[in-house]
Order: structure tokens, then C-alpha cells, then sequence
């Protein structure tokens, strides 16, 4: 996700974190135009090399299972993020249909997160999106379906439930859009960056603007924000501005 631009001042401090814990996925698409992808987010306070990191879906949910892929060796910094193809088949195939309709890697991500190539595995309904550090430990993990999947990692099981969607529930199941309660199966589901990165909350990028939505040049109804850096302080502060605002109407109210 690209750097949000604000003329608000920030406070507070990016959340800080061991460095496989502070990768958090904040956003995935499963049906849009121009190719399936991912996103990776460092939100910590220390730079975290993904090489030997691996990825997988719900088909063969294991560190090191028959459908892992390694991803590109390079390093996030803090506040740094990175767009990960998963379909297209063919790397270059897949690459161009993404630029087709997200736009330019270099506007997408100055930072360098646009990382191709393509793996040639594309993501469906009631999927997921899996990450191991090269150690084989679970580091992030989203499970859109509407049930519980049991992760496999060196040192043994875990269960991923469904995502925790904004505004109370889980997963409403279906492809990404659909199940963070969209109104379009092509929409993103992208992270709250109000919501604590260890607990995060999901949503749909239902409208443009949402978190930095916008919509894809190759169909109006494809909403998503690729190469979009949340600015969880900023969005933060936007929070509590509103609530003190709600706060001081309700003030008023009373004394009248």
C-alpha cells in the first residue's frame, strides 16, 4: 500500500514488535481485474528481510507443503509494504494485468513493495493467505471462509479462525469483497489501521477514499488500495478527533 499524504500532525509511535511478528497482511483480493494479489505490511519498528519467507492458500495449509512458494528476497522497512501477484499463470502475463489495472509499480510503491513475479497461484472463494518466517513459524495468516483452518508449522498445529470483520462478526465466507460485507465480489479486503495490528480488523475497500480505496482502471466495481501505506497513527488520530467531536455535540445537547 503507497504512503498516505496528511497534513495533520501525527502522534504516537509506530507499534513496535519482534521483527516476525510486526508483517501483518493488510490486504487481498481474490476476484478483481487485473490479477489476484496480496499485501505485506512491516508495521514495527525494526526492518524485516523476507528472504525464505513463505506463502501459501487454504489448499495446502503447511510450512513447507507441496503448493509453498518462497518469496523475493528483499527487506521491509518500517512503514514499508509490498504487493505480492498470485495468479496470471505466467509471470509476465500476470505482472501486466496487474499494471494494466492498478497501475505502475513506481506509483504503486516508491519504496520498491512491487515485487512480481507472478506465482501462478490464484486465490478463490473461502480462501486464505498464509506466512512463515524462514524458521517455519506462523507469522500472519488471513482465513476469509466462514470456518476454522487448522495450520501446520515446524512446531506443530494451530487453528486460524475466520477474520474479525469492523463493526462486529467474522468472515461472511465467499471471495474477498463479499466476505468483509462488500457489495461486490471484485473489492478488496483490506485492514482497519485503526484496529491494533496484533488483532486486526477487516473490512471491504467498498467505497473510493475508504483507508485510500480506489478503483481499478479496468472495472469500476475492482476497489482496492495496492501500494497504499496505511498510516495507523494518522487513522488513529482521525478516530479520536471524531469521538471527541461526538463527545462535545453530545455535551451541547445536554445543556440545552
Amino acid at each position: 500500500m503507497k504512503k498516505l499524504l496528511t497534513t495533520i500532525a501525527l502522534a504516537g509511535a509506530i507499534i513496535t514488535g519482534a521483527q516476525a511478528q510486526s508483517v501483518l497482511i493488510t490486504e487481498i483480493n481474490s476476484n478483481g481485474a487485473g490479477d489476484d494479489f496480496f499485501e505485506l505490511y512491516n508495521y514495527g519498528g525494526g526492518t524485516v528481510d523476507l528472504g525464505g519467507y513463505l506463502w501459501t492458500d487454504n489448499s495446502d495449509p503447511a510450512y513447507n507443503g507441496a503448493r509453498t512458494y518462497t518469496l523475493n528476497t528483499f527487506s521491509l522497512a518500517p512503514g514499508q509494504a509490498a504487493v505480492f501477484m498470485s495468479d496470471g499463470g505466467t509471470n509476465g502475463a500476470g505482472n501486466a494485468a496487474f499494471v494494466t489495472s492498478w497501475g505502475s509499480p513506481l506509483t504503486l510503491s516508491a519504496m520498491g513493495g512491487f515485487t512480481g513475479p507472478s506465482t501462478g497461484r490464484g486465490l478463490g472463494q473461502n480462501d486464505a493467505v498464509l506466512l512463515w518466517d524462514p524458521t517455519g513459524i506462523f507469522v500472519s495468516g488471513v482465513n476469509y471462509s466462514t470456518l476454522d483452518l487448522t495450520v501446520t508449522s515446524l512446531g506443530g498445529t494451530s487453528t486460524l479462525a475466520p477474520f474479525n470483520r469492523v463493526g462486529g462478526g467474522t468472515s461472511l465466507g465467499g471471495h474477498t469483497g463479499l466476505a468483509g460485507g462488500g457489495t461486490s465480489a471484485q473489492q478488496s479486503l483490506i485492514w482497519d489501521p485503526t484496529s491494533d495490528p496484533t488483532a486486526p480488523l477487516y473490512t471491504a475497500a467498498s467505497s473510493v477514499g475508504l483507508y485510500g480505496s480506489f478503483e481499478s482502471a479496468a472495472s469500476a466495481t475492482t476497489i482496492g488500495s495496492p501500494g497504499v501505506v496505511p498510516e495507523p497513527s494518522t487513522y488513529a488520530l482521525l478516530a479520536l478527533a471524531g469521538a471527541g467531536l461526538a463527545a462535545y455535540r453530545l455535551r451541547r445537547r445536554a445543556r440545552r
